[in-house]
């Protein structure tokens, strides 16, 4: 009986041992070809590390585990890159198409893979790369003017990477001209509420292209006396600064003066720039004078520094004085 149990110990000891020497050959192989770069060869091999060791207790298995956990998504991120790579260098169409889809497969798998084994950081990286390959793919059709083709690209990748602002904007370029202005101002409020001292020239162009499209929405809604329809406008204008400025400019024009008091001090203390608070405190000095209120009109648009809105608003002051 003790000669049985000891060959039984005895084939016990030689599985393990031989098991050990596989993951950890496996493991050795993998981690030479991701040295070498060679990510298409070490990705499999890591996967194959993760599923032979997985249910082992030995130490040395348990590293080689970990360490291919770390590395997988590194393969694949790597892959991604390189057929990323190989898109933007293609002259075929279908060639570019194709490399390009396997690309973003590869950064979803690393994203994936990087978030079931709990390594964010990781994750992050994978997901900063696909909003670099969604960016790229879809530039060249916002370049050759298909909006349409380009907000439904750049919208994967500002899905992947909020803070990827160049796509951001780009996104939101696109859908202005495709004329879903509620959409692209939502895009660019979202940029601009990103930490100023991180963001600083991105939140500028975002409230530039903002402040652009607004007024040109204004002007033509303006223009078929639609003064309902900008103030329905500015209920789809989620930055509540902008919202009020126009709220304030759609009753001025509509020539509910008494409105325009009524949220105007409200609206002007939402603004963050001082040509926005000058616009809308001119048009609410603008509305005490139309309500023959002297006084309180010379008060606010006193408050008026900002062109183009300075020079108007000091003859009115100078006029008023008389």
């Amino acid at each position: 009986m003790r000669k049985i149990v000891l060959m039984v110990v005895a084939m016990m000891f030689s599985v393990a041992s031989f098991a050990q020497t596989d993951v950890v050959g496996t493991y050795n192989e993998a981690v030479k070809a991701l040295t070498a770069k060679d990510y298409a060869k070490a990705a499999p091999l890591l996967e194959k590390v993760i599923a032979d060791g997985a249910e082992e207790e030995d130490d040395a298995i348990l590293e080689c585990v970990a360490g291919a956990k770390k590395n997988l998504p590194a393969a694949y991120q790597g892959m991604g890159s390189r057929a990323a790579s190989a898109a933007m260098k293609a002259t075929d169409e279908k060639v570019k198409e194709a490399k390009f889809a396997e690309a973003i497969a590869n950064c979803e798998k690393a994203i994936s893979v990087a978030k079931s084994f709990k390594n964010a950081r990781a994750a992050t990286a994978a997901a900063g790369l696909l909003g670099k390959v969604y960016q790229a793919q879809g530039g060249a059709a916002f370049n050759g003017g298909d909006f349409a083709k380009a907000a439904e690209i750049f919208a994967k990748g500002y899905a992947a990477d909020a803070k990827n602002t160049g796509m951001a904007l780009n996104l939101a370029e696109s859908y202005f001209k495709l004329d879903k202005y509620a959409e692209g101002v939502k895009v660019c409020s979202e940029v601009a509420a990103l930490p100023a001292d991180k963001y600083a020239a991105p939140i500028a162009e975002a409230k530039k292209k903002m402040n652009m499209y607004t007024n040109n929405k204004i002007a033509e809604l303006q223009k078929a006396n639609d003064f309902d329809g900008i103030i329905k406008m500015s209920e789809t204008i989620a930055d509540k600064a902008l919202a009020q400025k126009v709220l304030v400019q759609a009753y001025f024009l509509k020539k509910d003066y008494a409105k325009v008091i009524e949220i105007g001090e409200a609206a002007a203390a939402l603004q963050t720039d001082e040509e926005d608070k000058s616009a809308v405190y001119f048009n609410l000095g603008s509305a005490y004078n139309a309500k023959e209120n002297k006084a309180k009109a010379i008060e606010t648009l006193k408050k008026v520094t900002a062109e183009p809105y300075a020079t108007p608003a000091k003859a009115a002051v100078a006029e008023l004085s008389k």
